[in-house]
């Protein structure tokens, strides 16, 4: 455990820029980055931390498209990581899965997503294609980062977030691609996001992340990433 990066209500940039600075400083000794949200901003600074590890296919589960640019002003929060993202050179393939709530983006803001060439995949498509058909569509033999928003998950799995809405990706469906992302792909980070305690029910939403975070890291050393 490498701690927490310190906020200051002086100065509400700072924690990005130590997020970023020690985003780069552990991804340069050969580890895999696991960050714990914070809100759905938290993978901008990360993300420019991996800049020396380019090129980088990001693999979004979430609700949401998260592609505004700017929401009352703010173009570093909760609703702009992707598109934040996109304009970062290392980042190349984006794959944003489980989307579903209505009222989550502008028409801009999918013409965006859609211009850039991110890959858009429903949960309606996810429900009807599965979890397999996702990953084949991924590119194998590169670097990946995968950012999980708790409300892209089906909220029976976790419950405790802001604006939960139906359907969504099951623990199993992401267990699935956390394993198959870490055999096909180098995973250099991965995130949890977007998680309101005082919402979760019997603990249910801390234990999925848990396990989440425990399959990643299992499944990285079954493939052989460290010695």
């Amino acid at each position: 455990d490498c701690g927490d990066v310190p906020g200051n209500a002086h100065d509400l940039s700072m924690h990005y820029r130590l997020a970023e600075q020690a985003s780069r400083k552990i991804t340069a000794n050969n580890t895999l980055l696991i960050t714990l949200g914070g809100d759905h901003g938290v993978p901008i600074p990360i993300l420019r931390g991996l800049d020396a590890h380019g090129p980088i296919t990001l693999v979004q589960i979430d609700a949401h498209l998260d592609w505004k640019d700017a929401t009352n002003g703010v173009r570093e929060g909760y609703s702009s990581p992707i598109r934040r993202a996109s304009e970062m050179d290392h980042i190349s393939e984006i794959f944003q899965i489980g989307l579903r709530c209505q009222g989550s983006a502008q028409s801009a803001d999918v013409a965006a997503a859609r211009a850039y060439g991110s890959h858009l995949i429903t949960d309606m498509e996810l429900q009807d294609s599965g979890i397999d058909a996702v990953l084949k569509k991924i590119p194998a033999g590169g670097n990946t980062y995968l950012t999980i928003d708790a409300d892209g998950m089906d909220p029976s799995a976790m419950p405790a977030v802001a604006g939960p809405a139906p359907g969504g990706v099951t623990y199993h469906q992401a267990r699935k691609l956390i394993q198959g992302l870490a055999a096909k792909t180098r995973v250099l980070g991965m995130d949890i996001v977007e998680i309101t305690p005082k919402r979760d029910v019997n603990e249910i939403t801390a234990i999925t992340a848990g396990n989440l975070i425990i399959n990643m890291i299992g499944s990285a050393v079954r493939v052989g990433y460290f010695d």
